[in-house]
């Protein structure tokens, strides 16, 4: 098992400096970075223990290796960040940011920082709090250019949905509530 060392915010930031990560990404990074940090201090307040260290480096951090892959010609960017992480010694880090595309937890004994991030993550298009809904079509005109991406979408789509009940179900406001309260 590697190291509980987490980056610091400034560190994340020269995380995303060295590995070239276009402003635009580092963009939709704050946007989930607000959103998760709203949904881990809500999930404090209510007594349900979440690490808001972990969750703001890895919301800052999730998309760390979309970069490399598109200048390398592809890959999985989660994977690719994973190992990014790795590298520099943030193994914590790279543990929920390989799951922000696909949940490698399947069964939800309690909430944790993997689901935070990965649910705060499908409620952002670029820098916009957006719904899951409008998430997903998002995701279906972009990326959906075949029957196969399109069935991984609904399949994404299915499983964001319930880690929303999930998560809510822990929570005193709704999931329609959270652009208002995204500051």
């Amino acid at each position: 098992m590697g190291t509980l060392t987490i980056p610091d915010e400034k560190t994340c930031y020269e995380l995303l400096h060295k590995y070239c990560t276009p402003y635009h990404i580092v963009r939709h990074s704050e946007t989930v970075l607000q959103v998760g940090k709203l949904l881990g201090e809500a999930l404090l307040r209510r007594e349900h223990r979440v690490d808001m260290d972990l969750i703001k480096a890895s919301c800052l951090l999730h998309d760390i290796g979309k970069y490399p892959c598109i200048i390398e010609g592809g890959g999985h960017h989660d994977i690719r960040g994973e190992e990014i992480l790795g590298r520099e010694g943030f193994h914590s880090v790279g543990r929920i940011i390989v799951q922000h595309v696909v949940l490698r937890t399947t069964k939800y004994q309690s909430v944790a920082e993997e689901h935070v991030v990965y649910y705060a993550d499908k409620r952002v298009v670029h820098d916009e709090v957006v719904s899951l809904v409008e998430r997903f079509l998002y995701l279906q005109r972009t990326y959906g250019k075949d029957s196969a991406a399109l069935r991984f979408i609904a399949d994404m789509k299915e499983e964001a949905k319930r880690v929303e009940q999930e998560i809510f179900l822990l929570l005193d406001f709704s999931p329609d509530d959270i652009s208002g309260l995204v500051s």
